[in-house]
């Protein structure tokens, strides 16, 4: 994955939580006013398959938890999706390449009975939903089916008075996920079944305890600094560690919690954490310091990104030393956007040998794809100031290299960073606070 590849796939992550699409196979009601909600219209649709003897037995006991399971899934998105006030429909799918399959990513909610139970649900007789069916396209990417809340489900919804609140996540939903490596430019890359060991087992529980110590935080947030307008979940702080490459040593960054999909504005003035407003402290020049690290080299005093005989392009200067991280060849030209960082006069071979120049300890390390490494030992450095500010009992919500806290923690949060920078990665790191 190379650098423009990392920041696509932290656009696409945020374009998912904001956007009004995917269907969430683990979302759940997590309060007794939902759960009545959901029973309710898991006893109608029952009732309705009984009438119309759409069944002739029973279904069997690991059968009907399927069944409720994606009933419940269907419902809580639903009525969550509706309370958060967005706009399109939830896109879902009923393809039988992803329903029914094995695996530790796949949720009960994908059931091969999917299709048919969102057909009942959407039938003139129940009401609870509105769909319009996807399509498939031979030629380019298929429509996906598009469901709404129907109105007898929001004749529900006000009855009980549910709020966004009153839904959560599924626990059983995998936080170590691993992603194969991408094939081309059209792939993805999807997830990769792995076999659990020490290694894998010791992730599972570090992310685990970090979710349970945010979910005992008091997390508010102002929506005045939301220009979207639209409600905010501060209940959705499930964080998950992501791994690249199909490695265990390539990624792993945290994603997840609403406030990774804030503006950086919106972060430091909406956001309180225990009543009390916050600061972001963020980790300075940490790709070099890192690499330097994994070299054994201690980095030189100034900023890493101040290359001697390259003006007022600190900005540009970073962005092509970071996509030498990631590349395994010597750019033939700027990366995406970042030709109006330098001078005409700059071509990317300049700079990268000014770079190299400046940086002789680490210069046999560019172009090896060492980036996927470094950023693997950044999420360890995050992991581990996580777990450290758990047992001071300071709540902390992550942003890929930087924390957000309360305020009045702020200096001691500091002294934690860069303790556990050392800690990792040898060397002494920096932190300042995000302003601006």
């Amino acid at each position: 994955m190379q650098d423009q590849d990392i920041e696509q796939a932290e656009a696409e992550e945020q374009e998912e939580r904001l956007r009004d699409s995917h269907f969430n196979p683990w979302r759940m009601p997590r309060t007794e006013k939902s759960r009545t909600v959901v029973a309710e219209v898991l006893q109608q649709l029952q009732a309705y398959e009984g009438h119309h003897q759409l069944r002739k037995r029973s279904r069997r006991k690991a059968d009907q938890e399927t069944f409720e399971a994606t009933v419940s899934a269907i419902i809580s998105n639903l009525a969550y999706h509706h309370l958060m006030e967005r706009e399109a429909g939830v896109y879902i799918t009923r393809s039988h390449r992803y329903l029914g399959l094995k695996g530790r990513y796949q949720p009960k909610a994908y059931s091969k009975t999917l299709p048919d139970i969102l057909d009942r649900l959407g039938s003139q007789e129940l009401a609870f939903l509105d769909m319009e069916l996807g399509t498939d396209c031979p030629f380019g990417t298929p429509l996906e089916t598009s469901i709404r809340a129907g109105r007898r489900l929001l004749a529900l919804v006000h009855e009980h008075g549910l709020q966004p609140e009153d839904f959560g996540l599924d626990h059983a939903q995998e936080v170590i996920q691993l992603k194969r490596s991408k094939l081309g430019g059209w792939d993805k890359g999807d997830f990769a079944e792995y076999e659990d060991t020490p290694e894998t087992i010791r992730y599972r529980e570090q992310v685990q305890a970090i979710n349970a110590w945010l979910d005992s935080a008091e997390i508010d947030f102002d929506e005045y600094y939301w220009p979207k307008g639209r409600p905010v979940d501060t209940l959705d702080r499930r964080l998950r560690r992501v791994f690249t490459q199909g490695s265990f040593d390539s990624g792993g960054r945290l994603f997840g919690g609403f406030w990774q999909s804030l503006g950086k504005e919106a972060r430091r003035k909406g956001l309180f954490i225990n009543q009390e407003e916050v600061v972001e402290l963020d980790y300075g020049q940490m790709n070099p310091r890192i690499l330097y690290g994994l070299c054994g080299a201690q980095p030189p005093d100034g900023d890493a990104y101040d290359i001697p005989g390259i003006k007022h392009s600190r900005s540009g200067v970073k962005k092509v030393m970071n996509a030498m991280l990631f590349h395994d060849k010597r750019l033939v030209r700027m990366p995406k956007g970042v030709r109006k960082f330098f001078e005409e006069r700059y071509t990317v071979e300049a700079v990268m040998r000014a770079i190299e120049s400046a940086h002789p300890a680490i210069k046999d390390s560019f172009f090896t794809g060492i980036g996927h490494q470094a950023q693997c030992i950044e999420s360890q450095v995050m992991v581990e100031v996580l777990l450290s500010l758990r047992k001071l009992r300071v709540h902390a919500l992550p942003v890929h290299d930087s924390v957000v806290v309360g305020r009045s923690n702020k200096d001691k949060v500091k002294e934690i960073m860069l303790s556990c920078f050392l800690k990792v990665v040898g060397v002494q790191g920096l932190v300042d606070e995000v302003v601006g």
